[in-house]
């Protein structure tokens, strides 16, 4: 296999769907006891404004919590809090959203000025659809930039996913603008522009619910997260070589990077396995190769091949074909996943893994997994580990990130 990061650098852009909404609710804590109850279990505390003043500038006075654990599948971990860059800050202008196992959800909202910042995008999504057609493909073009978001029903005057971005949805009404960054996380994007609708029917009149006032819970709750430790320390040399066999010489550290050598004839080339390490960001991570894999396939899958094949056509009145048929070679033009599929069953897309789609199929300790271009990763507890090799085996790969999996 090969490192597939050389897909990273590039440009990603995701498609719309449809989107779902979300009800007002009159008594904040009520609601939420009311789903703690029904789950057997209970919420994390969500901080009560201490004045009958409403909230107008914190943005996680705009969604329940029991709104938010729906549209992830989960239970939060920590109360809402606000915060800047993903760190909490009292008077951070986004709202976090962190489940149990650390998928994070952030909602930014301005409550003017908004057009500007919508449209700060335009230029860079009109740059890619008008490029040169020699240079970008109408199937990479049509892939990098949607404009399918004004089909969503929401209450918002237009929508759209931000360019150069897998999920990040921004919704415009008047000069109001909400965005949900839902990257870090396994959330849909019907689920998340529903919770877009349902914080537009509340904007003009905020729940009392305080988002600064969790900073130093959700700080805490931050610091029971996976730690980072060396790589080569994750798994013993006794683990790995159970796996794939004595290995050539001692596990070589890199930078959150750990190599394994197997023996190999003298004059090829080396046998190894490389595993990484994100400690941080691991779904958000995740999102983005896949991302970066879709437009690889979608780029290279739509360039086009001269295809040169021998063709039987019905003969025209000659003696010469008693068969009434005669062959014709014709050469024409094809995508180069239309080629691949001719030729193998399977796009080009598909047979290199360049989809961008999630491996719902495989089984391990992992949450979510994925195969991206010639690698394979998956993630725990926000935790992502890929493997990428030269000359070994990807059952054997997928076993070293699960055995890895275990430790977190």
């Amino acid at each position: 296999m090969q490192d597939h990061r050389m897909f990273g650098a590039i440009a990603i852009f995701a498609l719309l769907g449809a989107c779902g909404s979300g009800q007002q609710a009159h008594n904040p804590q009520a609601a939420q006891d009311a789903h703690a109850a029904a789950s057997g279990g209970a919420l994390p505390p969500m901080a009560q404004s201490d004045t009958s003043e409403f909230h107008h500038d914190d943005p996680c006075a705009l969604l329940q919590p029991a709104e938010v654990e729906a549209a992830f599948g989960a239970p939060l971990g920590t109360a809402p809090f606000r915060g800047s860059n993903n760190n909490p800050a009292p008077d951070g202008s986004d709202c976090v959203y962190m489940s149990r196992h650390f998928q994070m959800v952030t909602l930014s909202v301005e409550f003017e000025g908004g057009q500007q910042a919508y449209h700060v995008g335009d230029f860079v999504g009109n740059m890619i659809k008008g490029g040169p057609k020699g240079v970008i493909s109408d199937k990479a073009r049509q892939a990098m930039v949607s404009d399918q978001g004004g089909a969503i029903a929401g209450e918002w005057d237009e929508a759209k996913l931000t360019p150069m971005t897998c999920c990040v949805f921004n919704a415009l009404r008047g000069d109001q603008l909400i965005a949900i960054d839902f990257t870090g996380s396994s959330m849909t994007l019907k689920h998340a522009a529903g919770l877009v609708d349902a914080a537009f029917k509340r904007i003009d009149k905020p729940l009392g619910l305080d988002g600064g006032a969790n900073v130093a819970a959700a700080t805490a709750f931050l610091k029971t997260r996976p730690q980072a430790q060396a790589a080569c320390s994750v798994l013993t040399q006794a683990e790995v070589e159970a796996i794939i066999g004595k290995l050539a010489a001692a596990p070589k550290a890199g930078n959150d990077m750990c190599t394994y050598e197997l023996p190999h004839p003298a004059g090829y080339p080396p046998r190894v396995y490389e595993l990484h390490f994100t400690w941080q960001g691991g779904n958000y991570d995740l999102m983005q190769d896949l991302e970066a894999a879709r437009m690889a396939g979608a780029a290279l899958g739509g360039m086009t091949v001269q295809e040169s094949r021998t063709v039987e056509v019905p003969a025209s009145g000659s003696s010469s074909s008693p068969s009434g048929v005669q062959t014709r070679h014709i050469t024409e033009t094809v995508s180069v996943d239309e080629a691949s599929k001719r030729l193998t069953g399977q796009t080009f897309a598909q047979g290199m893994h360049l989809t961008g789609e999630q491996d719902t199929q495989a089984t391990g300790s992992w949450e979510r997994a994925a195969d991206a271009g010639a690698g394979f990763e998956a993630v725990k507890k926000d935790v992502l580990v890929k493997v990428s090799g030269f000359g070994g085996d990807s059952a054997h790969a997928r076993a070293l990130v699960a055995e890895a999996m275990k430790k977190f």
